[in-house]
C-alpha cells in the first residue's frame, strides 16, 4: 500500500482507483513530519510527476520517533477532573521562555515585519491568509512539537501512546485599529457537526502573553456534553453554525508565553480582536489517535 502515490493520484489524476483514504493518507504525512498544506500546495503548484513528488517528500522527511514512557504524568487529577467538565485545559509553562522568543523571532523573520515598527505589522504577506501564516519549516517549529511535555498530555486525555503530532500553522494576530479590522474566524467548529463527532483534540500554544484584550483565545466550556441535544433542538431549517453565533457565549482563556491550550473539537471556539499593544502569536499543534477518521458529511 504505497500511501504517497495514493496521495499524488488523488490529487492529480482523477481517474485512478485509490484504494485507501484521505486520513490515512495525510496520517502518513504527518508522521513523516511533512504539513498537509504545503504538500497540496507543491502538487498544485508544481504538478510533479509520481517520482519527482517522491523525491521530494523524501528530501522533505523529518520522521522523528518521541517516547514519554519515562515522563510523569503532566496532568494532575484536578487538570483532569477540570477537563471532564469543561472540555478544555491549560497545560503551564509547556515551552520555556527562551523557546517561544526564538520562536517569536523565527515568525517576524519569515513574515518580514519588525516588532519594534508597528508600521509593518500590517503590510500583507504571501504566506499569510487572515490570521494564519504558512510557516510550517524551522528549528525551533520543531523543538516546540517536540515537547514530551505537550505530547504526555495529549496522551492523558487520549488514553493511549497510539497518537501522532500534526505540521500545522502559525498564527499572527495585530492589534486593530481605525485601518485594520480583526481577520480572524467567527466563533466555529473545524469538524462537521453530524453526530456524535469523533472524539479528537485540538491545541494551540502561547508564543506571547495574552490577557483578555489581546486577542484570546476563546471557547464554550463543556458543550461537548451538550451539543448533541443542542443539535436535536434546532428546527431542519436551522443552520447550527449561525444559531451558535447567535446564541453561544464563549469566554476568553488566557495564558502566559508557553502555556498550551488542549480543547475538545465538539467545542466552538475562535480568536477575538486583538486590542492590545502587540500581536499575538501562536503555534498550532494537535495529536490526533491513530485510526481516526472524520465523518464524510459536513453539517
Amino acid at each position: 500500500m504505497d500511501l504517497i502515490e495514493n496521495f499524488w493520484n488523488r490529487i492529480r489524476n482523477s481517474s485512478a482507483t485509490i484504494k485507501t483514504t484521505w486520513d490515512q493518507e495525510t496520517a502518513h504525512l504527518y508522521q513523516l513530519g511533512i504539513s498537509m498544506e504545503e504538500t497540496l500546495h507543491y502538487l498544485h503548484e508544481e504538478k510533479p510527476s509520481p517520482i519527482e513528488f517522491k523525491n521530494w517528500i523524501q528530501q522533505k522527511e523529518k520522521k522523528i520517533q518521541t517516547k514519554t514512557d519515562a515522563i510523569a504524568d503532566v496532568l494532575t487529577k484536578e487538570d483532569l477532573d477540570f477537563w471532564e467538565t469543561n472540555g478544555y485545559v491549560v497545560v503551564k509553562n509547556a515551552i520555556a521562555e527562551e523557546d517561544c522568543l526564538a520562536t517569536q523571532k523565527a515568525i517576524w523573520q519569515f513574515l518580514e515585519k519588525d516588532p519594534e515598527d508597528a508600521t509593518t505589522w500590517y503590510k500583507t504577506h504571501t504566506e499569510q491568509k487572515g490570521l494564519m501564516v504558512n510557516f510550517f519549516n524551522h528549528p525551533t517549529l520543531e523543538k516546540n512539537r517536540a515537547s514530551l511535555k505537550i505530547q504526555k498530555a495529549y496522551e492523558q486525555l487520549y488514553g493511549t501512546n497510539e497518537i501522532y503530532k500534526t505540521i500545522d500553522k502559525v498564527s499572527f494576530n495585530p492589534p486593530i485599529t481605525e485601518n485594520y479590522t480583526f481577520l480572524g474566524s467567527n466563533l466555529h467548529w473545524d469538524v462537521s457537526l453530524k453526530q456524535p463527532i469523533p472524539f479528537r483534540l485540538q491545541g494551540l500554544l502561547y508564543l506571547s502573553d495574552c490577557d483578555e484584550k489581546d486577542g484570546t483565545f476563546h471557547c464554550v466550556p463543556g458543550f461537548h456534553h451538550h451539543i448533541e441535544n443542542w443539535m436535536q433542538s434546532l428546527s431542519p431549517t436551522d443552520n447550527p453554525r449561525e444559531v451558535a453565533l447567535k446564541t453561544l457565549v464563549p469566554i476568553p482563556i488566557t495564558g502566559k508565553a508557553g502555556d498550551f491550550i488542549i480543547w475538545h473539537q465538539a467545542l466552538p471556539h475562535c480568536a477575538t480582536p486583538n486590542y492590545g499593544k502587540k500581536p499575538r502569536l501562536v503555534q498550532y499543534l494537535t495529536y490526533f489517535p491513530e485510526k481516526y477518521t472524520e465523518n464524510l458529511e459536513w453539517i
